[in-house]
């Protein structure tokens, strides 16, 4: 395995990491929370948000990047 390669987070499919879209599922790679109050992004491994402190929900709150076409 590329020492640059990493599993896509939402399918497991093999990306670089400069990917912008996985070539399996098209979605951005790696998962994030969208904070629905604020709309700020983060990381998933985030309890809260950052900008306003909302608790996000877990296992949910993820962001969906749209999907290339």
């Amino acid at each position: 395995m590329d020492d640059n390669a990493k599993a896509c987070e939402h399918c497991g499919a093999m990306v670089y990491a400069d990917t912008k879209f996985c070539p399996q599922c098209g979605r951005f790679p790696v998962m994030m929370h969208m904070c629905p109050l604020c709309k700020t992004i983060s990381a998933a491994s985030d309890s809260h948000c950052r900008q306003c402190g909302r608790m996000f929900e877990p296992g949910g709150d993820f962001y969906e990047a749209p999907k290339k076409r």
